[in-house]
């Protein structure tokens, strides 16, 4: 007899579902999909118990029909695809087939749906895979599916399941990322009978940002908009000076799909070139659109992992429209807000995963007489608070605000008039041998003047280094390099790569290669180990970044010789740097990401002097006026 079986329909979901359902986040996040793509502009998620207990869904899309409501628990089953050639061009979240049926096998199962052609609507049970019922009941608009103790009979998974603050952070990242996906649809969190989240669904991606991270967040944020043949590329990036310590804040949406793809972070820090600090990550919220033929999303059940063809010139297309948009207007940071930054009060540490929990609560603080918004972690309260302005704290959830609130929200995250160029200093005096103290009219400058030396240095190095010139320096005594016999023929193959930087290298003898000139920007004394640093950047590297290397060496070069903090300049070299600072393409950073200038305005020196009082008018008034 053989040993080979075919195993059961119920099994074979129950396995399924350890790829597809791996916690109670993945069942919101395949429900929620499928209501996407039935055309839903509003959708409603319960849960309990962060999900374990219960999971509902519920939308207004286009429902499913009688018919077809039993065929849903079927495995493979989809109307998504009908061919192999569907498969190349796919539109829609969700299409395997694979989501309903692994659910409904390691749950309680419920779904309730109608269509417009029907006089009735479909209510569905089932019980570990398996159908109870089926029956008609009154016609509803769209869909609702209930999820109850999910993985009751496989107790196994719930070893694997961390705690429920955890699990409530999964679900709510989940509607983070769909909300930023899609802000053409409302979308609703409802955490044990209390509202945890939601997004008015009029497609302001902007306003949509403010709700996942707070208002004072979304008005740190540029537009990006650019477009080829074969993409179109718009969203959102945050200013220099707002920055995270993780790659946890870049959302990357193709086709109205959050994904997951190293190389286009890369092209987003690419596009930030040296005005971030080492280590320090932006937030960024983009959208591209491709024809589904260029993308791959058949990779992985989840299909966060996706592959794409022309992905280097989508990743020079991100790259430079960030660069664009970042080389728009003034980024001086606000000398006072950033003493700011830290709440009165700071939150609770909790276990996050990916985007933070919100309230965006917006608190007053009295002493300072301003507002500021403190990123709560959890939301343990449903209803509006908003206590007399003379107290201490001033709370109103956005998700809550009413109508009118939510335009004034709207309003203030739009887009704020900025500066088209470098302000014009009028020097006035050194600072602790450090800084440079400069007025302009909108207010007090202060400027770091290594910072300051570097960037102009670094500016001036990075477009020498790498300058092939035909009067190349000649060497009285060559340099040879011997290199490893698969090193030797590795490079071989890539020493066009060093001609780019003017560095020519010819085989000479069993594994060598010989120098016998050199680029003008390169010292004499630092021949062999440069030399030798770029030919292990090229072969530990799949992609040898030329760009990158010029970066790394003209950031080093300028670095060592620029002035230091305490070295006293007179009133004319200071006055001669603030000049070259200001011819600088981007003046604002040194090559390490640091800024050069920071900014006191004259709003925020009134509001230190007390010139700016409170005055007891409608929040929405006092609110602008401190802002």
């Amino acid at each position: 007899m053989g040993k080979i079986i075919e195993l059961d329909e119920t099994l074979a979901n129950q396995i399924a579902a350890g790829e597809v359902v791996e916690r109670p986040a993945s069942v919101v996040k395949e429900l929620v999909e499928n209501s996407i793509d039935a055309g839903s502009t509003k959708i409603i998620v319960k849960i309990e118990e962060a999900g374990l207990k219960y999971i509902e869904v519920t939308d207004n899309g286009s429902g499913i029909e009688k018919s077809d409501v039993a065929l849903s628990l079927k495995r493979h089953a989809t109307s998504k695809i009908k061919s192999h050639s569907d498969l190349f061009r796919i539109r829609t979240l969700g299409f395997r087939g694979e989501a309903i049926p692994s659910i409904a096998s390691v749950s309680e199962f419920t779904i309730e749906t109608s269509v417009a052609e029907e006089k009735s609507g479909t209510k569905l049970v089932a019980k570990a895979g398996v159908i109870s019922s089926i029956e008609p009941m009154d016609k509803r608009v769209g869909t609702k599916i209930t999820v109850a103790n999910l993985f009751y009979n496989t107790p196994a998974r719930l070893k694997y399941i961390k705690s429920l603050q955890a699990e409530l952070s999964h679900i709510t990242d989940i509607i983070n990322r769909l909300s930023l996906a899609h802000p053409e649809i409302s979308f609703t969190l409802i955490n044990e009978g209390h509202e945890f989240m939601k997004t008015v669904g009029n497609g302001d991606l902007r306003q949509v940002i403010a709700s996942v991270y707070g208002i004072s967040t979304a008005k740190k944020l540029r537009k990006v908009e650019a477009s080829d043949l074969d993409f179109e590329l718009t969203g959102y990036i945050s200013l220099p000076e707002f920055t995270r310590a993780n790659r946890n804040y870049i959302t990357l949406l193709i086709n109205g799909r959050f994904i997951k793809n190293f190389l286009l972070n890369r092209a987003i820090l690419e596009g930030y070139s040296n005005r971030l600090m080492v280590g320090r990550f932006p937030l960024a919220v983009l959208s591209i659109k491709i024809d589904p033929q260029l993308e791959d999303v058949n990779v992985h059940p989840t299909k966060q992992e996706i592959r794409l063809s022309k992905e280097k010139e989508l990743m020079a297309l991100i790259s430079k429209a960030i660069d664009n948009a970042l080389s728009e207007g003034v980024l001086i940071p606000e000398a006072l807000e950033n003493l700011q930054k830290r709440p009165a009060v700071e939150p609770e540490k909790v276990v996050q995963t990916d985007l933070p929990l919100h309230s965006n609560a917006i608190y007053y603080d009295k002493e300072r007489q301003d507002f500021y918004v403190k990123e709560e972690k959890t939301v343990e309260k449903n209803e509006n608070q908003i206590r007399n302005f003379n107290s201490q704290i001033v709370d109103f959830p956005q998700q809550n605000l009413t109508v009118q609130e939510q335009e004034f929200a709207k309003e203030i995250v739009e887009e704020n008039p900025v500066l088209e160029s470098f302000p014009e200093l009028e020097y006035l005096a050194q600072l602790h041998a450090t800084y440079l103290l400069c007025q302009a009219p909108d207010g007090l400058y202060l400027v770091d003047q290594h910072a300051a030396q570097e960037r102009v240095k670094y500016e001036y190095w990075e477009d020498k280094i790498g300058e092939v010139d035909i009067d190349q320096q000649l060497l009285l005594t060559p340099y040879l390099f011997s290199l490893p016999k698969n090193d030797f023929l590795t490079l071989s193959e890539k020493k066009d790569l060093l001609h780019e930087a003017g560095v020519f290298l010819e085989e000479y003898g069993e594994n060598q290669f010989i120098l016998r000139e050199h680029p003008v920007w390169l010292k004499e004394s630092e021949i062999e180990q440069n030399i030798y640093e770029m030919i292990d950047i090229i072969l530990s590297s799949k992609d040898f970044s030329l760009k990158k290397y010029r970066h790394d060496l003209a950031a080093m070069v300028s670095c060592k010789s620029s002035i230091k903090a305490g070295q006293v300049l007179d009133d004319t070299s200071a006055k001669a740097l603030l000049k070259e600072l200001a011819g600088c393409k981007n003046p604002y950073s040194c090559a390490h990401g640091r800024p050069t200038i920071v900014q006191f305005n004259n709003g925020d020196i009134q509001k230190m002097f007390r010139r700016i009082q409170e005055t007891h008018r409608s929040k929405a008034t006092i609110w602008k006026d401190f802002n």
